[in-house]
């Protein structure tokens, strides 16, 4: 059974777990929120340890895609990875709470899932985690396909409360094999959502976590599920999957916020960025009542700062698979601003003097990222079609004066500036 915060709520029908609904003014764990059951066991008392005060200010780290597939990849994990989130934890003056967005794993179950839980439970930070597409097993059957997951990590459907937050994790991968999903929720995880949110007052803010975009306007029961979700104070959409970054903002006739996020494990692992050239890492959002007040990308080995990459504009690299440049003259130059959203500026200064704001090139000039794909096409000959997404965070911009001294500002809708002034030559910093 689950117990709400208010009363108790349904359950989804997994016989094997037991599962509360951690009340706001309570300790979260994320060991101790569900209990596997014995076959004859109805029931189990969860025991909650109250806090010392009301958590309204936090600070939520949210990771997704670790997707490791080899003892090296979590090796990569275990040196890399977690020491900057082990330092982020350190560094937060807020409680701190951490989500990880699905695909823990490429598929070597047994292997790997227990060395990964290990891993993101190996800091003081509670972990709550969400199933991928690669976290479920092909060749198993009803719960079997979810099991390892489960034992690992827990329920599939699960919410907990921080402060004026109400957090949903959903699986919404509906799953025939590992070449055969698609983005979606049963009409049960629907009854089970429709059911967690009638004790939630309108008041609150509410962070819905999972898996697979919801962007895709034929994922099932999309629509009703942004129903349910119609008239809280705040409404948060995370997800990973794609291996790159993008702030989605919804249309007519839901308006929502989606954050995409770059992944932890980047193009798999193969480099040290995903496929548009967001380096490794993780995002961090600062929650206040019921609003994010702050956020920032934090790159893997960077310090906090580190937000923008810039290139020229005739710059070309690649390797024995060929060249490859954005095909602009020398007065133009390029910056990737990976955690751009429509409410950021991103401006030119010439010998410090204020220039112009840069333009999207999306459209207009290239719908890909060429220093990316350099290194990943160019150097390890990958598959264009995997390591080749499109980019909603290249700017472009045409000096006033070629042999100026530039400086890029990128200034955020929560007041922070950052700043760029290096050119990025080669793709050594793509490597590792």
């Amino acid at each position: 059974m689950a117990v709400g915060c208010s009363g108790p709520l349904p359950v989804i029908h997994r016989p094997s777990i037991a599962y509360s609904s951690v009340p706001k003014d309570y300790k979260a764990s994320t060991t101790a929120f569900y209990k596997p059951l014995k076959p004859a066991e109805k029931r189990y008392d969860f025991k909650l340890t109250r806090l010392n005060g009301d958590e309204t200010h936090f600070n939520l780290l949210v990771m997704a895609d670790p997707q490791v597939k080899s003892n090296h990849d979590v090796e990569r994990f275990k040196s890399e990875t977690m020491p900057d989130v082990r330092q982020t934890i350190a560094n937060s003056k807020l409680p701190i709470y951490g989500l990880c967005l699905g695909d823990i794993v490429d598929e070597k179950h047994q292997e790997l899932t227990n060395s990964m839980r290990v891993l993101l439970q190996s800091t003081s930070m509670p972990f709550f985690v969400t199933i991928g597409n690669h976290d479920k097993q092909t060749g198993k059957t009803g719960d079997e396909v979810t099991k390892n997951f489960r034992d690992n990590f827990g329920p599939l459907n699960y919410s907990f409360n921080r402060g004026d937050v109400h957090f949903i994790c959903l699986d919404n991968i509906l799953y025939n094999s590992t070449k055969d999903y698609k983005g979606g929720i049963t009409d049960d995880v629907l009854a089970w959502m429709e059911s967690d949110l009638k004790y939630i007052s309108k008041d609150k803010m509410i962070v819905v976590f999972y898996h697979i975009p919801w962007r895709q306007t034929n994922n099932r029961n999309r629509t009703a599920m942004m129903k349910l979700l119609e008239g809280y104070a705040n409404l948060l959409l995370l997800s990973g999957h794609t291996h790159y970054q993008e702030n989605f903002h919804g249309t007519q006739p839901y308006r929502f916020a989606e954050r995409i996020h770059g992944t932890a494990c980047g193009a798999w692992w193969h480099s040290n960025i995903c496929g548009e050239g967001t380096p490794n890492g993780y995002q961090v959002y600062e929650i206040k009542g019921t609003k994010v007040v702050n956020n920032y990308y934090k790159s893997t080995g960077y310090e906090r700062s580190f937000q923008i990459r810039l290139h020229h504009g005739t710059g070309s690299w690649g390797g024995d698979h060929g060249s490859f440049g954005y095909e602009l003259s020398a007065d133009y130059i390029v910056a990737n601003v990976w955690n751009y959203d429509t409410n950021w500026k991103v401006e030119v200064f010439e010998d410090d003097a204020y220039s112009g704001e840069m333009t999207s090139s999306f459209a207009d000039y290239f719908n890909r990222d060429a220093w990316a794909r350099a290194y990943h096409i160019g150097v390890l000959g990958r598959n264009p079609n995997n390591y080749s997404p499109l980019t909603t965070h290249d700017f472009v911009y045409k000096l006033k004066k070629p042999g100026a001294k530039v400086r890029v500002v990128a200034t955020d809708n929560y007041g922070n500036r950052y700043e760029q002034t290096e050119f990025t030559e080669d793709l050594e910093s793509a490597h590792k």
